[in-house]
């Protein structure tokens, strides 16, 4: 105890003099190296008085030379305790002078170093048990860390520095060996090698049947609280409805998306939705909101959508998109990162409403018609009597109750959402983090472009076709994609999750247009991934082609976002069927073989590598799929109108299918078949006579573009399905025959 007080003693002589030159004597606050950085987040702390370094060389070459640890703090801009923890510790002289004294201090936007991230939290969860951001680390000079936690208050925090300063002074030899052993379990665990689990159709039901299980039966999602929408896994299980019809998989997602459209998680005025909310009813939510969820939970609205019809999901589907193109669409293309909760100490405030505020946005009959849909009271259901809009009710109850049907409700709630919008207009809106992050705008992309193909919207086509263009415009330097764009200039090295979710946004541009030179990009982006930053042991991937940290980190579980691993697998399947080269398929079952281990230990974090997984076992889903490695492309289309079915068939230049009534019996027939419509009366087209150089005798065959016609005898409600069975071959080779199932959505004009 003696040595301890000692050693604090010593550190606080030389205080005094160090705060008075932080302070500066009345002086303005001087900017630190964080005002030129590339990140708004960074820039949040440009006029701290900590002595600020961003990630990099510079700072640790520094405290190798000073021996000295360093305070790394990792967060982002939407964080809300990031901004208190910054806004009582990180400006506060005393706590400046410790760090600067004793400390290399380093900021990191966690949005724009991933690797960095993953990385130093899986540091604090393993010595705290949780996790959390702002990161509070504490590293030695090779970069390993000894010790760690989350926000401190900032007296807590006081206390904490002036021990670690003190402790390294004592014992550093102690720390460096804490370190040394601390750094081995990360990096064990980060890249460590699971034996390969065997991968079946029976395998991933059973996947999901564990998946199901965890489900809340009453409000969808994952049991407990705080509660995420965890899109992840509304994906997988949407596959497995598509691909078996699941329909337990398909009401549970169904679930939990409604509930989440009733809940304050929702933005019922401006669209879009918050990250997660603080209890299990998705009412209460923290108020940030990112540009990857509103591209996860879009493409989980819209699938969903086609499997059951249900117009309220494309109508919030449509709500969310117009939300990302009216706040969070760059006049280049790109789309932004997130907006804030609000300043520190009003939290959630540019979206809370009181019942007056109510009243005069609106008239007298509107605002009581809104109070009580939206659930708005005099005591409130926040703080100081504010409440969180939310639906008390399903709408179709809510409209009873009001004494109306849906449809009159959904109107005039439609109305009152908009005069609530240009009176929320009037406030200060919350920052916004204006750089764009290339993975995430793949996923944006991948959204736009698959809701443009479902709803026959060009508005959603023209954006995801600007944002490509952008992406390989303006994110690429030299041929080189970059991690982040901001204030006109692309930085940072692309990150393997980069490179992978822009390959996924150009592979879903090419399905909407057909333009192969978005084929071209994805392929190229996916063999740069495969040079720069495959693991050659293993099969899997590297989050950074360099060494960033202390060791090379692999993302392959779930967070916020699907994995990198996990988007590559995809990226892999769907090249396959729609590129003639054995490499990705070659790749995409190494990197299979990586994850599976992993995958089935842990399906709820590793759901989107279970999607991958599935897509290249059993091919694509949906109305248009690919066929026979590329070479034939087949689309549905439903006339409601005529209960005409239409199968429309692309085959590749040089290449066939044969007829329905080939000429020989040892050719497999294109057939086709219609399931959930009744009866179903098939017309095929007429065949051409073709003498081929294999073949002594004629052969009736298809080339070119056929359309095969099904009259159904009755429209179901949700989707059907047209079974396309074909064998294709070109001059020399007859590849295996093949059945894709393209699902038709009957349903796809939302309501309001």
């Amino acid at each position: 105890m003696i040595r301890v007080l000692a050693a604090l003693f010593v550190l606080l002589l030389g205080l005094p003099a160090a705060i008075a030159a932080a302070q500066g004597e009345g002086k303005a606050p001087k900017a630190n190296r964080l005002l030129t950085a590339a990140s708004p987040y960074l820039r949040q702390h440009a006029y701290n008085p900590i002595d600020w370094y961003g990630w990099g060389e510079e700072a640790f070459e520094k405290a190798k030379k000073e021996n000295k640890p360093v305070f790394l703090s990792v967060g982002y801009s939407t964080c809300y305790w990031c901004h208190v923890m910054a806004r009582e510790s990180f400006v506060d002289k005393e706590i400046a002078a410790i760090l600067n004294a004793n400390f290399i201090s380093i900021k990191v936007d966690r949005e724009r170093r991933p690797d960095v991230d993953e990385t130093y939290m899986l540091a604090t969860q393993l010595l705290t048990g949780r996790a959390g951001w702002p990161n509070t680390v504490f590293l030695t000079p090779d970069k390993k860390p000894f010790y760690a936690g989350t926000y401190y208050p900032p007296d807590e925090f006081r206390a904490l520095i002036l021990q670690m300063a003190g402790n390294w002074q004592r014992e550093e030899a102690a720390l460096m060996r804490d370190a040394d052993k601390l750094a081995g379990r990360i990096d064990t665990i980060l890249t460590r090698r699971v034996e390969a689990e065997e991968i079946s159709a029976q395998v991933l039901r059973t996947a999901a049947d564990a998946l199901l299980q965890d489900y809340d039966p009453v409000y969808g999602g994952y049991n407990g609280a705080p509660k995420f929408p965890r899109e992840s896994s509304l994906l997988f299980l949407l596959r497995m409805a598509e691909k078996d019809g699941n329909r337990e998989a398909l009401d549970t997602v169904a679930l939990t998306l409604e509930s989440i459209l009733n809940g304050g998680i929702q933005d019922h005025v401006g669209g879009g939705f918050h990250r997660y909310t603080v209890d299990e009813k998705w009412l209460v939510p923290h108020f940030e909101k990112m540009l990857y969820n509103q591209a996860l939970i879009t493409l989980a609205l819209v699938r969903t959508h086609r499997l059951n019809g249900a117009p309220r999901l494309a109508a919030a589907a449509r709500r969310t998109l117009d939300y990302v193109l009216d706040d969070m669409t760059s006049p280049q293309g790109g789309f932004y990162s997130a907006r804030d909760a609000g300043p520190a100490g009003e939290e959630g405030l540019f979206y809370l409403w009181t019942e007056e505020q109510i009243e005069d946005a609106l008239g007298e009959e509107d605002a009581e018609f809104a109070k009580t849909a939206y659930s708005v009271t005099f005591e409130g259901n926040f703080e100081s009597g504010s409440s969180v809009l939310r639906y008390p009710a399903w709408p179709d109850k809510l409209a009873g109750q009001l004494g109306m049907d849906e449809g009159e409700f959904n109107a005039r709630i439609g109305k009152i959402r908009a005069q609530l919008k240009t009176a929320r207009e009037k406030r200060e809106a919350p920052e916004r983090d204006e750089k764009v992050v290339t993975a995430w705008n793949g996923m944006m992309i991948a959204a736009f472009a698959e809701a443009a193909e479902t709803f026959g919207e060009k508005r959603y086509e023209a954006a995801a076709l600007k944002a490509g263009a952008f992406m390989w415009e303006k994110m690429r330097v030299d041929g080189a994609l970059k991690r982040s764009f901001y204030e006109g200039r692309a930085s940072l090295d692309g990150q393997q999750e980069d490179y992978a979710f822009a390959a996924l946004g150009f592979i879903s541009l090419y399905d909407l247009t057909g333009d192969k030179a978005w084929l071209k990009r994805a392929e190229a982006l996916i063999q740069e991934m495969v040079k720069i930053f495959r693991d050659e042991r293993s099969g899997d991937y590297y989050m950074t082609a360099s060494l960033n940290t202390f060791g090379k980190v692999k993302a392959r579980k779930d967070s916020g976002t699907p994995s990198g691993n996990a988007a590559a697998l995809e990226a892999f399947a769907k090249l396959t069927r729609r590129v003639e080269n054995p490499d990705f398929l070659i790749n995409g079952e190494a990197l299979l073989a990586a994850l599976s281990g992993l995958a089935l230990k842990n399906p709820r974090d590793s759901a989107y590598t279970l999607l991958g997984a599935d897509i290249q076992l059993r091919g694509g889903s949906g109305p248009r799929q690919y066929m026979s490695r590329g070479f034939v492309d087949a689309r549905a289309t439903l006339d409601p109108a005529s209960g005409v079915v239409s199968v429309s068939v692309k085959v590749a230049k040089g290449w066939h299918i044969n007829s329905n009534t080939p000429l020989e019996d040892f050719f497999i027939p294109t057939e086709l078949s219609i399931e959930g419509a009744g009866d179903a009366e098939i017309t095929y087209p007429a065949h051409k006579l073709v003498k081929l150089g294999f073949h002594d005798n004629e052969l009736a065959l298809y080339d070119g573009t056929v359309e095969l016609k099904a009259k159904i005898s009755k429209v179901p409600k949700g989707s059907l399905t047209a079974k396309l069975r074909v064998q294709t071959c070109s001059d020399e080779i007859c590849l295996e025959p093949e059945t894709a199932e393209l699902r038709i959505p009957v349903f796809v004009n939302p309501a309001s």
